[in-house]
């Protein structure tokens, strides 16, 4: 097996946290860890670094000779909801390229990670089930500058790129509140101790149309794969579980899982009624003779009411990755409930 050496931007990500990982614990990887605050993560070099400082960049990430692959995982801080800033999600790829390319001579790939933004997903109805090769949406994204960028900048290069565009991304790294399977789980147990049934929190609309998830392990599957596999090379491909479902048809399965009835939908806007609900998360542990995990950190409100408003279909044909050996797939509601017994486990909800 030829040694290779992954440098991981955004290592401490939900995405990059996984991969690195993952990396770590292979035999034939050896991982650079980039981040501003330390990755714990066994066998791995960490390097602390702000990816919006160009000079910052360029002295800690110089000579890094041995780099082989490189995984830009990060993004900017944002708002749920809220547009990204192009420019400055295009400076940090940039200075990351800047400071390793030139002494990276036996680069091989170079992989960003992207999402169904690229489809306008967040601006309202759009084709489905999107495909790679659909066109761009009107408003610009920082998915294009970026994938325009390294396109550009491989043009006679030996090295290829790749992105990968998943959505709704389920993870278990803690103490990173912009996660779908948090945002359900302290909902259900919040609205369980007030005595309300499990109501959905969107829009009837949401609740009815099509959606679709992308499991962590998945897309580091997909990572791997597109980073060692040559029919790859220069190419974009949708990453998701593999299937679709509606909220309508998985809410009973959530119900289930916390002992609770269904209730009707009931439009709310999560950041403002959930706000206030520290108080009643410490009540629920306390009844198990438990120090509850901080509330503020537990859940992104923000991101639930972005993920439960849009009425329209959010679907991508993931039939490229497929046709080229990536046949992997995740049966969402069973994993969202394998997240719940994780997190259960870790002590960050409460044990049945």
């Amino acid at each position: 097996m030829s040694r290779k050496t992954a440098l991981i931007a955004g290592a401490t990500g939900a995405v990059g946290r996984g991969l690195t990982e993952s990396l770590a614990a292979s035999a034939d990887w050896d991982v650079i860890a980039l981040a501003r605050k330390p990755v714990d993560v066994p066998g791995t070099r960490f390097i602390g670094v702000d990816l919006t400082r160009e000079a910052e960049c360029r002295e800690r990430l110089a000579g890094l000779s041995e780099i082989t692959h490189v995984f830009f995982t990060a993004r900017f801080d944002h708002e749920a909801g809220q547009p990204e800033p192009i420019e400055t999600n295009l400076a940090m790829l940039r200075h990351v390229m800047d400071a390793v390319e030139p002494a990276a001579t036996g680069l091989r790939h170079v992989h960003l990670v992207h999402g169904t933004k690229w489809y306008g997903s967040q601006l309202g109805p759009f084709s489905t089930p999107a495909r790679e090769d659909d066109p761009r949406s009107l408003a610009d994204n920082f998915y294009y500058r970026q994938q325009d960028f390294i396109a550009e900048r491989q043009q006679g290069k030996a090295w290829s790129w790749s992105t990968s565009r998943p959505h709704g991304i389920c993870h278990t790294v803690p103490d990173m509140p912009r996660n779908l399977v948090l945002v359900l789980a302290v909902y259900a147990l919040v609205s369980r101790e007030l005595g309300l049934p499990l109501s959905f929190p969107g829009t009837p609309e949401n609740y009815r149309a099509l959606y679709q998830c992308t499991s962590t392990e998945q897309l580091v599957a997909a990572l791997r794969w597109m980073a060692e596999e040559p029919a790859c090379a220069n190419e974009a491909f949708n990453v998701t579980n593999g299937d679709v479902f509606r909220w309508a048809n998985i809410w009973p399965t959530l119900a289930r899982y916390f002992g609770m009835e269904v209730g009707p939908v009931r439009t709310v806007r999560l950041a403002n009624v959930m706000a206030g609900q520290a108080e009643v998360w410490k009540r629920i542990f306390a009844k198990r003779g438990l120090a509850a995990p901080p509330y503020e950190r537990m859940a992104l409100w923000s991101y639930g009411d972005f993920v439960f408003t849009p009425g329209w279909d959010i679907m991508s044909d993931t039939t490229k990755a497929r046709m080229l050996g990536f046949a992997r797939t995740v049966r969402t509601d069973a994993d969202i409930l394998r997240h719940f017994d994780h997190f259960r486990s870790v002590g960050l909800l409460p044990p049945d």
